[in-house]
């Protein structure tokens, strides 16, 4: 494949040049900092609730995190139907799964003890999807290039929460497969519901440095295997997604970057897809369509995929996040090292001056912007979500000081105007999740965080005022 060799910059798109900095030849795109001084047009948040889900979670570290808060659980936490839902490892091995009903109910708690798990992998996390078209509330959990775990819901349970019993009977066995054989080496579930209400699973096959990633869908309560959609054993060029969503109009999204081997230093660059046809056909950047699922599936080398160069080297973590707005755009939360720092293969050091970046996609002249934040998170991961005016929102951590910090950037400057509006005390790691479907509907920054230790999990309500 071709791997990036520069410092950064856009690929391939339409001719309007702007130029900053003066490390990064652009065409087509912008590349701006933020004001140093936090402007009057970002929200701004205020404290509403902190809930605390549990005290019993989980308390290994393990690749700088718990299994409890990982940025590529998709979801971790998410709201339905006025009702909030979370699962969490407890220290004793077992899947729970909670909900509470909003604003304010209480956490009433579901501890599945018919699978535990002896792993103390941070990649072993639980994922959590809801499918609309049934009610059904779906996990998958505990596996790095493993055997899967998954289980779901009674049908209906999610439709009626008030009357619905929340029990252990509310959920079905502990399954290693979907369609009837057992999946294996997998890691990275990730959900998302279709326009229509079916569910679709993401997840990689393979291994670190050699995955594919692979589409399921579920409809009608049964699982079918739609195919792969990103090949990346064959060049030996892993995708990592930064996420994979549904905009409003019904067109699905993706985003990833690529990894050469199994450390983390050969990271680079950032790409994109779009389908118009619930994953079967694959668009690059410009709308032609360049890949099928199943048969001629997306790689790294298609025409028009790679969007932004970002060299190996260059301390790019995998997995940060990614959000759509209700315009289309799409919006990448990625962080690596600054324009002006030198590239180092120590991924550790690099990590230490590695700052957050916004990248976005215009939906109508299909061009990439970057924008660089001041924002530090070392080893840690940041979640970026969108409220119905379209500003946007990033919770993340630094794991140097253990502080949480919020921040906010507003559609009316065109996310230019990244400002810090909260700043946490020292208590706090692992990466926190948004609940996406809350900051949407209701404009709440809701997110799920691990205490440091892990035995604490808190969950903070946020009140967004744009």
């Amino acid at each position: 494949m071709n791997r990036s060799t520069s410092a950064g910059g856009p690929q391939g798109l339409p001719s309007r040049r702007t130029t900053l900095l003066g490390a990064l030849a652009t065409t087509g795109l912008t590349l701006a900092l933020p004001a140093p001084a936090a402007s009057a047009a970002a929200p701004t948040v205020s404290h509403l609730l902190t809930t605390t889900l549990t005290r019993n979670g989980r308390t290994a570290l393990t690749y700088t995190g718990y299994m409890n808060g990982e940025s590529f659980q998709q979801d971790g936490i998410t709201t339905y139907r006025g009702w909030q839902y979370a699962a969490f490892w407890d220290e004793s091995g077992y899947v729970n799964v909670s909900r509470r009903k909003l604003p304010t109910g209480a956490w009433q708690n579901v501890q599945l003890t018919d699978y535990r798990t002896t792993s103390t992998d941070s990649h072993n996390t639980i994922s959590i999807g809801i499918c609309p078209a049934d009610g059904t509330l779906h996990l998958a959990y505990d596996m790095h290039s493993s055997q899967l775990r998954y289980r779901r819901s009674a049908a209906g349970l999610l439709n009626s929460p008030d009357t619905a019993s929340w029990t252990r009977s509310s959920f079905g066995p502990n399954t290693n497969g979907l369609t009837g054989t057992p999946l294996e080496t997998v890691t990275y579930p990730q959900f998302m519901a279709t326009p229509e209400g079916a569910l679709q699973l993401a997840i990689r096959t393979g291994l670190s440095g050699a995955g594919d990633e692979v589409l399921f869908e579920y409809s009608n309560r049964t699982w079918t295997r739609i195919g792969t959609f990103i090949n990346g054993t064959a060049g030996d060029d892993n995708p990592y997604l930064f996420g994979i969503e549904y905009d409003t109009t019904g067109l699905l999204h993706v985003t990833w970057c690529v990894r050469e081997t199994p450390n983390p230093s050969t990271n680079h660059d950032l790409y994109y897809a779009y389908s118009r046809d619930r994953g079967r056909t694959w668009r690059n950047n410009a709308g032609t369509v360049v890949a099928t699922t199943g048969s001629s599936p997306l790689i790294a080398d298609t025409a028009g995929l790679r969007v932004w160069s970002i060299a190996q080297n260059r301390g790019l973590i995998n997995q940060e996040s990614m959000v759509v707005d209700s315009a289309g755009h799409v919006h990448v939360l990625a962080s690596h090292l600054p324009a002006g720092a030198a590239s180092t293969s120590d991924f550790t050091a690099a990590r230490e001056q590695a700052v957050l970046v916004h990248y976005r996609r215009d939906k109508a002249s299909k061009a990439w912007s970057q924008t660089y934040t001041p924002f530090l998170e070392r080893s840690s991961r940041g979640d970026i979500g969108v409220d119905a005016q379209d500003n946007l929102y990033v919770v993340s951590g630094d794991s140097k000081t253990r502080k949480l910090h919020l921040q906010t950037a507003s559609r009316a400057s065109g996310w230019k105007d990244w400002a810090l509006r909260w700043t946490s005390s020292p208590d706090y790691y692992s990466d926190p999740l948004l609940d996406h479907p809350r900051l949407r509907s209701e404009g709440v920054v809701s997110f799920f965080t691990p205490r440091y230790g892990g035995s604490v999990i808190e969950v903070q309500d946020w009140r967004a005022t744009p």
